[in-house]
C-alpha cells in the first residue's frame, strides 16, 4: 500500500470516528485521540489510561510506541502535552512544533508551544507563539492570551511562573 493510500486510509478513519463521536455525542473535553487501526488500538487505550492516571513517564513511552507504526498528528499533540506536564518542556516544544507544520492552525498547539516557551522563561518567544492563536469561540482563552502578550510586551509581566500558569487555567483538559 502506498503512503497516499496510507494518509487518506488515516484521514477517512479520523472523519468517521469523528462521525461516531457525534453521533454518540461523547464530550469533546476528553482530549483524547481515539482513532487508529486494529493493530494498534489497544496500545492507544493504554496510553490513554496511562495518561489520565498521570503516569507520564509511562503515557510518553506508550505515545512514543504508537507514533512508530501511526502517523497521527492528534497523538503527536498528546505526546506533546504529556511531556509537558511531565516538566520536558524542549521536547514538548519539538511535538508542538510538528504538529504546527502538519496543522498551522492547530490551537491547542499553538497555545501549549507558548506555555512551553513560558516555562522556559522565554516570554517574548511565548508572545510571539501566542499572537497566532484566534478562537472567537474561546473568548476567555483569547482575553488571557492577548493579556499576556501585552503585559510581555510592555515589560509588565509578573514572571514567567505567573504567565504560565494565568494561561494554563483557561486550559480545559490541560
Amino acid at each position: 500500500m502506498s503512503k497516499k493510500n496510507d494518509k487518506v486510509n488515516a484521514s477517512r478513519r479520523n472523519f468517521l470516528m469523528g462521525a461516531v463521536r457525534r453521533i454518540r455525542k461523547d464530550d469533546e473535553k476528553s482530549c483524547g485521540p481515539i482513532a487508529a487501526s486494529s493493530g494498534t488500538i489497544s496500545l492507544i487505550r493504554e496510553a490513554n489510561d496511562a495518561y489520565a492516571a498521570e503516569d507520564w513517564d509511562e503515557a510518553i513511552r506508550l505515545y512514543r510506541e504508537y507514533l512508530k507504526k501511526e502517523k497521527d498528528l492528534d497523538v503527536r499533540l498528546r505526546l506533546g502535552e504529556t511531556m509537558y506536564k511531565a516538566g520536558r518542556y524542549i521536547p514538548a516544544r519539538t511535538e508542538f512544533r510538528t504538529v504546527l507544520r502538519g496543522r498551522p492552525k492547530e490551537l491547542r498547539a499553538m497555545i501549549l508551544l507558548g506555555l512551553t516557551y513560558a516555562r522556559a522563561e522565554d516570554l517574548e518567544k511565548a508572545a510571539e507563539a501566542w499572537r497566532e492563536y484566534f478562537d472567537p469561540h474561546n473568548i476567555p482563552m483569547q482575553r488571557e492570551l492577548n493579556l499576556q502578550i501585552g503585559l510581555i510586551d510592555d515589560g509588565m509581566a509578573e514572571s514567567p511562573e505567573s504567565v504560565a500558569r494565568a494561561v494554563e487555567a483557561q486550559l480545559d483538559c490541560l
